[in-house]
């Protein structure tokens, strides 16, 4: 075996893993203290990429300022979202719910079709030419910025849920939402919120991961595909499992596509949810109910 090829493999695998956990962690956040499956997902991470290609390219803006404004801008869909849709429908049957995350995606990503146009766009970075080699792994610099950024994200997310008065305000209803109002925490509110984050991730996904691809307004199937995946493997409601899981399955579809067939690869992820499933039905890191 060539060594040089498979660090390569495994450092493209590692890069394409931490988009995919930083898609995962919002459906894990949204899952773990909202109970709700959100297929609207995806179209967030659509909305994040096509945003920053727009301020860019209209306003001129810096690509990093561009990813920032547009997090934040989706964080603000997302509070809508949450205000409008889910909220009112707390209390329904939850296949009424998902019912309505679906169609809230169709809707998306029908309106994002006739405002940005079905033509490709392609996002444009200073970082997505530049090559940095690292021993005998090359990479692009785009690429690099993804994973450190995610990096930084996620340790942030992790801190601010572990220690801040706002994470354990989720933690606690995650846990036992009634619990948690009989205590005086505003119930309402921490679902705005984290539903705005798990948004804002997703955004800053799609902006991140946006130079390296061509963009689309159908390309959220792809990103709530990959997010879906890692989060049944992880475990609902679990972050460090989301982080294990798409690290794992970025990985293994890299060492897939290069050594066996690119068109294997996508079925990677698929067979991992059946072996998974088979063995441990509530993913690789299930525990108690709540947020971890």
């Amino acid at each position: 075996m060539d060594f040089t090829v498979f660090a390569q493999q495994i450092a493209n695998g590692l890069v394409n893993g931490m988009a995919y956990v930083l898609i995962a962690t919002g459906l894990t956040l949204v899952f773990g203290v909202l109970r709700i499956v959100n297929f609207a997902h995806g179209e967030f991470y659509m909305l994040g990429a096509y945003i920053t290609y727009f301020i860019g390219t209209l306003f001129g803006l810096d690509y990093l300022a561009a990813a920032a404004i547009s997090a934040v801008v989706v964080a603000g869909l997302g509070i809508a979202a949450n205000k409008l849709i889910f909220w009112p429908l707390r209390r329904d049957h939850e296949f009424t719910i998902l019912l309505s995350s679906l169609g809230l995606a169709l809707l998306i990503a029908n309106g994002g079709e006739l405002l940005f146009g079905a033509d490709p766009k392609y996002v444009e970075s200073p970082f997505a030419d530049e090559v940095l080699e690292i021993g005998t792994v090359t990479l692009t610099q785009q690429r690099v910025l993804v994973f450190a950024a995610a990096v930084v994200a996620l340790v942030a997310v992790y801190l601010f849920i572990r220690y801040s008065r706002f994470g354990k305000m989720m933690r606690a209803t995650a846990q036992n939402p009634d619990g948690a109002a009989l205590t005086g925490i505003n119930i309402g509110l921490v679902h705005t919120y984290t539903f705005a984050l798990a948004c804002g991730l997703a955004a800053l996904s799609g902006a991140l991961v946006g130079p390296t691809v061509m963009i689309f307004p159908t390309i959220g199937n792809w990103a709530v595909l990959k997010g879906f995946i890692v989060v049944i493997m992880g475990g609902l409601g679990s972050v460090t499992g989301a982080l294990f899981a798409g690290l794992l399955l970025g990985v293994i579809e890299s060492l897939g596509g290069g050594y066996i067939s690119l068109g294997f690869m996508e079925a990677i992820g698929y067979a991992m949810i059946i072996a998974v499933l088979l063995w441990r039905p509530n993913g690789l890191f299930s525990t108690a109910r709540g947020l971890r």
